[in-house]
């Protein structure tokens, strides 16, 4: 199995790859930039993966809300202890103290450092625009 393929992931597994924890305050630069993120509690030693992904995230009640997210040290604002961020796409609401399930469905890149908040920004735009174009492809997928 190659690294970072999800589809031999699932099906090993029998369900997507996740990861699992409460919704905790950040530093709400996400926010600031225009894409406000979840922040989950990474009580790991080690972090398996590091990047950006498509994903679909359950909150506590189970409802599905598909994301981006992001692991890792966000180089570009400094860097920090690996955590886990998810924007999720279309959704406002207040998700603090929440748990919550994030299921890994298809890795877009690696974390990069850009070379300001701007580029950074820009890329962070490409990135939901690439997450939407898989989720309408699986959605396609699913339908045949």
């Amino acid at each position: 199995m190659v690294r970072g393929d999800f589809t031999a992931s699932t099906s090993l597994l029998g369900r997507p790859y996740c990861m699992s924890g409460r919704v905790i305050h950040g530093q709400k630069l996400g926010r600031t930039l225009g894409f406000p993120t979840a922040n989950i509690a990474l009580n790991r030693v080690n972090v398996p993966l590091a990047g950006v992904y498509v994903v679909r995230f359950l909150n506590s009640k189970g409802v599905a809300i598909n994301g981006v997210a992001n692991i890792g040290v966000k180089p570009t604002v400094g860097n920090f202890k690996p955590s886990l961020e998810v924007h999720l796409l279309d959704f406002k609401g207040d998700l603090y103290g929440e748990r919550a399930t994030v299921q890994f469905l298809s890795k877009i890149r690696d974390e990069q450092r850009f070379s300001g908040v701007e580029a950074l920004t820009e890329q962070i735009q490409k990135d939901i625009d690439t997450a939407r174009a898989y989720l309408v492809s699986k959605e396609t997928d699913d339908l045949q």
